[in-house]
């Protein structure tokens, strides 16, 4: 017997009860359906995760800052003292730690984050608004016009979300480009209001980098926190809640060897690559969670295969005796029911898969319409060949290993007994 008999076999015995085939075959697709699709999730995120952070191009860069969760936590009160650290010596950074930072071997451009906040932008429209920005922090912006800010010193250069073009009053990202606009400021002391001049250079993408943030240069950012520190006692100046420090010819053993360095002053230094892990990480976590659900379905499909093959295997057992009575050996009957597993997993795999694909194709489709449409380039959903076929092949894998027990059955049946059953 051929193996494209034993296959044609094996699929007109499968449809002898459709109903129960039928029913075996939703059971796999089902979990194949939520597997694939959560699968392709991951790799639709994971992808736009890393092209945000490849964009940015600055594998060099550390951010330092207290190890908060290597401070020490006492179990009761602790007895106070003139020397007892203050609530802010847990988190912030002093100049005489930066400089303990700055003689650190392989780092170079410490720059300390300094916090600030402005108040309102206005443009040509002359309407106010709120506006949320950040320092550069050793990073570039995905720019949909324009460059990045500068670092020169006589300038006050800011790149923009796209979403304030049009509120600002241009009409358009190119048209903003070079256009002065006022921001207001204000003493966190004083409450007393200013305003400052800033020249946009660039017009940045929707991004989860930086939260989408505006982005001022560093002469912009020193005149911002002189106005918001104004009034406030000199002792709670020249504090940071972090620096970024570049890596002198980075590589892997280097910067963990620093991370160690920093570690011992009680201090933790982040990358880039970091960052992009722990969002691996969350990502992971949740898909974990949900292609367990699919793994559930798969598992209750395996009792289905069983049960269905077991019951292919009462209704046939006079015709399993005449075939082993005409000289079919044992291992052609196991590896005919076998086949018939396959040949279930194959149709349920493959039917979850292309549903999934278009599925996928779909809420594509319908994510960059709605929620995801200021999210450029970001497909929600994302399948490979490689990963179809790892899925399809893992499926049949499982169903062949449920059907082992009704082919065993099945190969051990005495071919006079099967003969004699009614």
């Amino acid at each position: 017997m051929k193996l494209i008999d034993v296959i044609r076999q094996a699929s007109t015995n499968l449809w002898r009860n459709k109903g129960r085939t039928i029913l075996t075959i939703v059971a796999i697709f089902i979990g194949t359906l939520t597997i694939t699709i959560t699968i392709g999730i991951k790799n639709g995120v994971n992808d736009y995760v890393d092209r945000q952070i490849n964009s940015i191009g600055k594998e060099d860069v550390l951010a330092i800052a207290k190890d908060i969760n290597g401070t020490k936590q006492s179990s009761g009160p602790t007895e106070y003292s003139e020397n007892s650290p203050k609530a802010t010596d847990d988190y912030l950074l002093t100049k005489k730690q930066i400089s303990k930072i700055e003689q650190i071997k392989d780092l170079k451009k410490i720059k300390p984050i300094k916090d600030f906040k402005i108040d309102y932008i206005q443009g040509a429209s002359n309407k106010k608004y709120q506006l949320n920005a950040s320092s550069t922090e050793g990073i570039d912006v995905d720019l949909k016009v324009g460059r990045q800010v500068s670092e020169d010193k006589n300038k006050l250069e800011i790149v923009i979300a796209s979403d304030y073009v049009k509120s600002l009053g241009y009409s358009s990202a190119k048209n903003a480009l070079n256009k002065k606009v006022k921001l207001g400021v204000s003493s966190q002391a004083t409450q007393k209001q200013q305003t400052l001049k800033a020249t946009i250079v660039g017009v940045r993408n929707p991004s989860l980098i930086n939260n989408g943030n505006a982005v001022v240069n560093d002469e912009l950012v020193d005149k911002l926190v002189t106005i918001n520190q104004e009034g406030i006692p000199e002792s709670m100046k020249n504090q940071y809640d972090a620096v970024i420090a570049t890596v002198e010819h980075p590589n892997e053993k280097k910067i963990e060897k620093i991370k160690d360095e920093l570690a011992n002053q009680g201090l933790l230094g982040v990358t880039f690559a970091d960052q992009v892990g722990m969002m691996h990480q969350t990502v992971d976590a949740v898909i974990g969670v949900l292609t367990i659900f699919g793994a559930i379905a798969l598992l209750a499909a395996s009792f289905g295969i069983i049960n269905t093959l077991y019951m292919s295997v009462q209704d046939r057992t006079r015709d399993i005796g005449l075939m082993k009575a005409m000289g079919m050996s044992k291992g052609k009957v196991f590896f005919s029911f076998s086949v018939e597993a396959l040949l279930i997993g194959f149709w349920g795999s493959l039917l979850g898969c292309m549903v999934a694909w278009l599925g996928g194709n779909l809420l594509n489709k319908l994510a960059t319409d709605s929620f995801l449409q200021e999210l450029d380039g970001f497909n929600l959903v994302q399948f490979t060949p490689l990963s179809i076929i790892t899925i399809m092949g893992i499926i049949m894998l499982i169903a062949f290993l449920a059907g082992t027990l009704p082919a065993n059955r099945a190969a051990r049946l005495d071919p006079i007994n099967a003969l004699r059953y009614e």
